[in-house]
């Protein structure tokens, strides 16, 4: 972990039971969240232009590996998330069942291996993750689909054009509102609890 909390960077191998329910919390609060807003949004053409419905989970993300600052923590994170939209988010990724492993486990470790790369800067890491980490992690997505045998005309081609212009947004946003969460709890005596934990 880095220096915010002003302790030592000492850590338990394994992820403690205060990391594992924090973790498990911050999964469920994604998930919630991104099944009301699909139900929300569903009747709208708003989510083929701009996936606004993404800014918390980057919040979400960002914020859980930086609280539990270890390689491995998003991808974990995503792993479990794709394992529940197998069963409860038949159009996640618009890829059908256990495939939809392949870009949520490419996605988390993306994530990882950006915030990883950049653990020096603080702020960068938190933008460069959110903004490199969907421009590759869309791009991973586009070549699985057409791996799969997706359509490639030039409408598609238009919409995902757009989308990843828009997500690039929808990111920073996300990426600029965890900055501002990881300032007002980075001194949370929970938060330096949950990070510091003896292994238990």
């Amino acid at each position: 972990m880095s220096n915010d909390l002003g302790q030592s960077s000492n850590r338990a191998p394994f992820l403690t039971t205060s990391q594992t329910v924090f973790i498990a919390s911050m999964i469920a609060l994604d998930f919630a969240f991104g099944m009301v807003m699909k139900n929300l949004l569903a009747p709208t053409p708003i989510r083929s232009i701009i996936r606004i419905e993404m800014v918390l989970p980057v919040l979400l993300l960002l914020t859980t590996r930086k609280v539990v600052d270890r390689f491995g923590v998003l991808t974990l994170y995503m792993t479990v998330w794709g394992l529940l939209a197998i069963f409860a988010m038949p159009n996640a990724f618009g890829i059908p069942g256990i495939l939809k492993l392949v870009p949520a486990i490419t996605q988390g470790l993306i994530l990882d291996l950006l915030m990883s790369a950049f653990s020096r800067w603080h702020r960068t890491r938190f933008i460069v993750s959110a903004i490199a980490g969907h421009i590759l992690s869309f791009g991973t997505i586009v070549l699985f689909k057409l791996a799969l045998g997706m359509p490639n005309n030039t409408l598609v081609q238009a919409f995902f054009g757009i989308q990843m212009g828009t997500g690039i947004l929808v990111h920073l946003t996300g990426a600029l509102l965890a900055l501002v969460v990881w300032e007002r709890i980075k001194h949370n005596p929970i938060v330096g609890r949950i990070a510091f934990a003896p292994n238990r």
